[in-house]
């Protein structure tokens, strides 16, 4: 389908091409209907392609929409005798006038989605090369072809506009043309630019010289106007077009440098052309002269300021970043490393600027049985939103993303408006690397990403920055999980030791009810070795679950930490059965433990030791001691 329209565009404008040259009387009705294809062809990109950004292509359909207006009027002015032509003269001078205008505003705003115009100090360096293009045109070309001829000062005026608004166009689109010149619609606009700029220029030397008329050959140009804006704004790459990109490495200083300077030697550089070209004194354009010299130099005085601002917020973006390298240097929790993000990220952004930073964590993975998990194994990230989808991060090209709020989650959406873009960084990726890292634990942040809301040019500024920031916090989430996993080892070392000799059996179960811990007298009691990471489930029988339950909840429903009491008669894979008392206290909270912690005892072999000393105990006794020298006495 948008071949066939693209055919059909070109078919028609085609036969309205051949009918300009073949009758030149009718004109006005050729161009009026070549303008309305055009302008038509945009608009239909426009509701075909739907760009994120209209107001560029609207403006350049509304400057397509004037030149054919222009057209118009303007030919039939050359056929209207008395006071009905000079009003179609007029009309056609505002609408050529609104046309540069027009066109102008729509390809700079076109321009300044791209990477060329993104910044500020691009665009300074596009406006100083199109002033000082102006200026050469002005005085070699259009100038003196001006001065030589006595038009009235309307048409004077009227010539210099076509010339140096047709420049203005071409610049610019250079410009675009120079960040995407494989672009087809990027082709297509510079085609354009160009065919108008030659036609302005072989027009006013044909108006200068012996008259214009129509079905003269520099109809050429406009015409390869109307058709290569069509053809751009109908190919698909004209959404594209309007999008903002990423930045590239700045690596041409050197040529912005030579361009500054070349700009700032251009108006000495045409002052000695003219003077050995014996221009008098009184220089006849020393007035357009003097004021483009000044409108240069106010535009590079303003390009070097633009240089020394952004030489002191590099310099305060180092400064903020080592210290928020020191801050998580020392975070020795997760709450910490979340605190540091925060305060690194208000200190990077520009002062002032509205910001919301926010921390989307993907939900923990529920219980083996179905069990809800534990809220307290993200709740150190504040303020947060937790989320069940994979986290939005390109992790391929960069570790940052820059998104419209609109297309995130609704929930994150929400919490960061009413900023227009969000910046999401990886703390650490869904499987838990980051960066080559090794896994961290699961309370290390697994699955987290930090989203800060602001304005688009803003996050893109501060882009690399933030992400300097969010690897030293997936170094500190990493260094946090490592120091808790060699307290964790070393405390298992302990309780091996300690409860290698003790009798009593301790078991830790983790939030997601695996178990972490089992000492060595376990195998003994429950008849089977416990495996580090299996379900607690696997070593008690179906029948007797519902009471191992009961006293796990019962311990994660006290929020003081304090023991839970009670007795478990548990049946071993052999078929015999054991008594054991059971102590069960939640520490789920302590970093070191991060579990539900069960001690057991074996109630028979606290009874049969019960009995020994009951029976030592009598047999020192004064009856024992009797009964003992009667059987020596009568043995």
């Amino acid at each position: 389908m948008p071949r066939r329209v693209l055919t059909g565009y070109l078919a028609v404008q085609a036969v309205l091409g051949v009918a300009v040259f073949w009758a030149p009387a009718a004109a006005a009705v050729w161009w009026g209907a070549i303008g309305v294809v055009s302008v038509a062809a945009v608009g239909l990109g426009i509701h075909r392609h739907r760009p994120p950004r209209r107001l560029p292509w609207l403006l350049l359909a509304g400057g397509a929409g004037a030149l054919a207006v222009g057209d118009v009027h303007y030919e039939l002015s050359r056929r209207t005798a008395g006071a009905a032509g000079e009003v179609l003269s007029l009309i056609a001078d505002a609408a050529y006038l609104a046309t540069f205008g027009l066109l102008a505003a729509g390809v700079l705003s076109l321009a300044r989605t791209t990477v060329s115009l993104r910044d500020r100090s691009a665009l300074l360096d596009t406006l100083v090369l199109v002033v000082v293009t102006g200026l050469v045109t002005w005085t070699l070309v259009v100038g003196p072809a001006v001065t030589d001829v006595d038009l009235p000062a309307v048409e004077k005026a009227l010539l210099a506009v076509h010339g140096l608004g047709g420049v203005l166009v071409v610049v610019v689109m250079l410009r675009l043309a120079a960040a995407a010149w494989r672009d087809p619609t990027v082709i297509g606009l510079a085609v354009g630019a160009a065919g108008m700029l030659a036609a302005d220029v072989w027009y006013a030397a044909a108006e200068l010289n012996a008259g214009w008329q129509p079905g003269h050959p520099a109809e050429l140009g406009w015409y390869v106007f109307y058709v290569s804006w069509g053809v751009a704004a109908l190919h698909p790459n004209m959404a594209r077009l309007a999008t903002r990109s990423d930045r590239g490495p700045d690596d041409v200083a050197a040529m912005r440098v030579g361009l500054l300077t070349i700009t700032c030697l251009t108006v000495p550089f045409l002052l000695v052309i003219q003077a050995f070209a014996g221009e008098p004194a009184e220089l006849p354009d020393g007035l357009v002269t003097a004021a483009a010299a000044g409108l240069t130099t106010m535009l590079a005085v303003t390009r070097v300021v633009d240089s020394v601002t952004g030489h002191r917020a590099a310099v305060h973006r180092e400064r903020s970043l080592r210290r928020a390298g020191t801050r998580l240097l020392s975070a020795t929790t997760i709450a910490q490393v979340a605190e540091m993000v925060r305060r690194s990220v208000g200190e990077l952004l520009p002062a002032g600027t509205d910001h919301q930073v926010l921390f989307a964590v993907r939900r923990p993975v529920a219980g083996a049985g179905g069990e809800p998990p534990d809220p307290e194994s993200v709740a150190d990230w504040q303020p947060q939103v937790v989320v069940d989808d994979p986290l939005p991060v390109d992790a391929a090209r960069r570790r940052t993303r820059i998104m419209p709020t609109r297309l995130l989650h609704p929930d994150l959406a929400d919490r960061l408006a009413p900023a227009p873009a969000a910046l999401v960084a990886a703390l650490a990726g869904p499987d838990g690397h980051q960066g080559g890292l090794a896994a961290p634990a699961p309370s290390a942040g697994t699955g987290t990403a930090l989203l800060v809301g602001a304005a688009d040019g803003v996050l893109a500024a501060g882009r690399d920055a933030i992400e300097v920031v969010a690897a030293q916090a997936a170094l500190a989430l990493h260094r946090i999980a490592a120091t808790e996993e060699a307290a964790r080892r070393d405390r298992d070392r302990y309780l091996n030791l300690v409860a290698g000799t003790a009798g009593d059996a301790v078991v830790i179960v983790g939030a997601d009810d695996r178990i972490r811990y089992a000492s060595p007298p376990c195998s003994r009691l429950f008849g089977i070795e416990p495996a580090v990471l299996a379900d607690w489930r696997d070593l008690v029988h179906p029948a007797d679950q519902a009471q191992v339950s009961r006293t796990l909840g019962a311990a994660g429903d006290r929020d003081d930490g304090s023991a839970v009491g009670d007795q478990w008669v548990l049946r071993r894979p052999d078929g015999s059965h054991v008594l054991l008392e059971v102590r069960c206290r939640d520490l789920r909270r302590v970093p070191g433990v991060r579990g539900l912690v069960l001690t057991f005892s074996d109630l028979a072999d606290q009874r049969r030791r019960d009995s020994e000393v009951a029976l030592r105990r009598i047999d020192r006794s004064a009856p024992g001691q009797n009964r003992r020298s009667l059987r020596r006495r009568f043995r």
